[in-house]
């Protein structure tokens, strides 16, 4: 597979509006993995952006990817990379494993935790949106969102707007599970 040729092609695509998804064959599935494992390891982050983007538009969903994706999230890297990453995690970790009914690996779980207190509100905003999607799951997260949820003066931020509103939603959906349950009397 000629990377970059591909991934121009997928931003062209994007550009246009199209969903720009591609057909990997298995040769160029293991050929992207081989290309992920190695960027991450030399910390090339060009490569590794043009990586995660390829397998973030692959049509199937190819579940050798998720210990790849998950040694990106839990290394010190750029922003752009850790949203592509998470973008990533939530086709090839959350829907292959639901599609599959297998519950998220906690090692995923606590690489979310930890990206839930980047500084960077626009991580924090992409980590919350990947929590939503984890299901009842995501509420082992519950106790953490008083730790990061903005105070209103940051709001003026859209990223920081973004990231109350998700807490705010979240809190909502799983404080069921929270309460305690009174006992008989």
């Amino acid at each position: 597979m000629k990377l970059e040729e591909t991934y121009r092609e997928v931003l062209k695509e994007i550009a246009q509006g199209h969903r720009a998804y591609k057909k990997f064959s298995a040769a160029e599935l293991q050929e992207l993995e081989a290309l992920l494992r190695s960027s991450s390891q030399r910390r090339d982050f060009k490569e590794l952006e043009q990586a995660l983007c390829l397998v973030d538009h692959s049509t199937s969903l190819h579940e050798n990817f998720e210990p790849l994706i998950l040694d990106v999230l839990t290394q010190e890297c750029p922003d752009e990379i850790l949203i592509f990453a998470l973008n990533c995690s939530r086709r090839h970790i959350l829907q292959a494993r639901f599609q599959k009914g297998k519950r998220l690996e906690f090692n995923f779980l606590e690489a979310l935790r930890k990206l839930l207190h980047s500084k960077s509100p626009e991580v924090v905003e992409w980590t919350l949106r990947t929590i939503e999607e984890c299901g009842n799951q995501g509420v082992y997260f519950l106790k953490e969102f008083d730790k990061i949820k903005p105070s209103p003066l940051k709001w003026f931020n859209s990223h920081q707007r973004a990231v109350s509103e998700l807490i705010t939603l979240l809190q909502r959906r799983w404080s069921p599970f929270e309460k305690p349950k009174p006992g008989p009397e």
